[in-house]
């Protein structure tokens, strides 16, 4: 071989040589006494000229988060509530059950679900209150064990923790720590050539330096070569986030089909978050542990059109005009004053309409809603949709799959698939999933028809088609990214090498 070997190269070589054997970057850099970062670029150099190979290994440890290291100390909250129901006699109101637990606002919502979702605690309505039943004489879960052994410093488990695990990582009480290991050595065929190589002077320059240029000290000199194949360090540089991109392309493509974008609050009061949608007020929606409530400074807000208010409560009450029998159930001006934080933009659309009664109407909004939601690979607790209605005679359902469509092909979704659902304000209705290269199937949004005990309250008769769609689940779906939390996560590395292509 022609080439020369840098005076770094040799150096490399040379012990590689003398270990006769694959050894860890590490090592390398510690016998050598270098940064491991300069021992892997020459590395990196002599890989390129087939004369050593590096291999890289990746393992996997978990760490603890903030959320999960309360809990190691004070107790999972679903085994804080069951403990509590249990000590009231195995069965007990939430509220008293919550208090006897210590748990605040948030962490009793979460108690709630999961003690439900482990066959812990039976939830019954009682009285317009809501009663816990225990289920099971004491509550098991390997969750606490991980806990615990993470908390402690353990960062591999046993693969019988699997499920633990992945319940611990889905609920953000552990997270994932993965760990880049780099061993190396002289390819076996290339022993004689690195060799040969060795023997040779490169007495050459190998940095160009103001003092050589200014004495002459090049002249009658021989350069050494420089390896241009050497990825150079990456360069950080000012962007727009590619979540945020993507959301602004998301509008150029609703514009372009001719809708026109509107905006709303994100406190709302109960009467246009749920009511004028005919959602019933004992739904499981308002529950603490599935929206946002408002307490402070205001619990309550008003309602400016008591004429609207009239024909939202008798729809509720017994159907008033609509030819439906409503709820049946007495209507609460104290649950339609109620604040909390929209749970989704529909909201927008309704406050739209009664803005815009005339045919044809054609609106979206893409902004965020709140859920108390439990944290996961495809759920968040705050998330944009991207909220639509088209209003006009003659509309079909057909209409409104045909704009779905339009929309996930634009944006790069080319499988889908149409479920019928099932929703309060909408009739027929819809729900749409996407094919994610990795998740599988994943659940987009969900759409249909109003309902006439939606729109005819406002005097609207004609077809409103209405859909809202996770602009999250489709960014997910359209650029591969396997977990909604990336899309807020504040990791600079991935921040920086992460990019939206149109």
């Amino acid at each position: 071989m022609s080439e020369q070997l840098t005076k770094g190269e040799k150096t490399i070589l040379r012990e590689l040589m003398n270990i006769g054997q694959r050894v860890p970057t590490s090592q390398l850099a510690n016998n050598l006494g270098q940064a491991e970062e300069r021992v892997i670029s020459i590395l990196n150099s002599l890989a390129s000229r087939n004369l050593v190979e590096i291999i890289s290994r990746e393992i996997v440890s978990y760490k603890i988060t903030e959320e999960g290291q309360e809990y190691a100390e004070t107790g999972l909250p679903e085994v804080r509530l069951f403990n509590a129901v249990k000590s009231l006699g195995g069965v007990a109101s939430f509220d008293d059950a919550s208090a006897q637990s210590g748990m605040d606002h948030k962490t009793k919502g979460i108690a709630m679900n999961w003690a439900r979702k482990n066959h812990w605690l039976q939830i019954l309505k009682e009285d317009d209150a809501t009663v816990l039943r225990s289920l099971v004489d004491a509550p098991e879960s390997d969750v606490s064990d991980v806990l615990e052994q993470v908390a402690s410093g353990k960062g591999t488990l046993s693969k019988s923790m699997s499920d633990a695990l992945r319940q611990a990582l889905e609920r953000n009480l552990v997270s994932e720590v993965i760990t880049k290991k780099f061993e190396t050595e002289i390819i076996e065929s290339e022993v004689a050539e690195v060799e040969q190589l060795l023997a040779v002077d490169s007495g050459g320059i190998g940095n160009l330096t103001p003092e050589i240029l200014t004495t002459g000290a090049w002249r009658n000199k021989s350069f050494r070569p420089y390896n241009v194949d050497i990825v150079p360090a990456y360069a950080n540089y000012g962007k727009k986030h590619p979540y945020a991109e993507f959301n602004d392309w998301l509008r150029e493509i609703m514009i372009g089909l001719g809708f026109t974008e509107w905006f709303g609050p994100y406190v709302e009061t109960e009467f246009w978050g749920h009511d004028t949608l005919f959602v019933p007020q004992d739904h499981v929606s308002r529950e603490v542990q599935d929206q946002f409530r408002v307490a402070a400074p205001f619990d309550h807000g008003h309602i400016r059109d008591r004429k609207y208010y009239k024909a939202v409560k008798a729809v509720h009450e017994n159907g008033g005009t609509t030819g439906s029998k409503g709820w049946d159930w007495p209507y609460s001006e104290e649950v339609a004053t109620r604040l909390c934080l929209r749970p989704h933009t529909t909201p927008v659309s309704m406050r739209y309409l009664y803005e815009h009664r005339e045919s044809p109407q054609k609106m979206f909004i893409i902004d965020r809603n709140f859920r108390s939601e439990t944290l996961s690979a495809t759920h968040g607790q705050e998330f944009d949709q991207c909220e639509g209605i088209i209003m006009d005679k003659g509309l079909t359902l057909r209409d409104l799959l045909g704009y779905l469509t339009s929309i996930c092909n634009a944006v790069g979704i080319k499988k889908l698939k149409f479920k019928p659902g099932q929703f309060p304000f909408t009739e027929p209705s819809v729900e749409t999933f996407g094919k994610h290269e990795k998740l599988g199937w994943i659940e987009l949004g969900g759409s249909g028809i109003f309902r006439p005990e939606v729109t005819l309250p406002l005097g609207i008769e004609d077809t409103v088609l209405a859909w809202g769609i996770g602009s999250g689940r489709l960014y997910m779906a359209a650029m591969g990214i396997n977990d909604i939390r990336d899309l807020f996560s504040r990791d600079l590395n991935w921040l920086r090498r992460s990019h939206f292509v149109r």
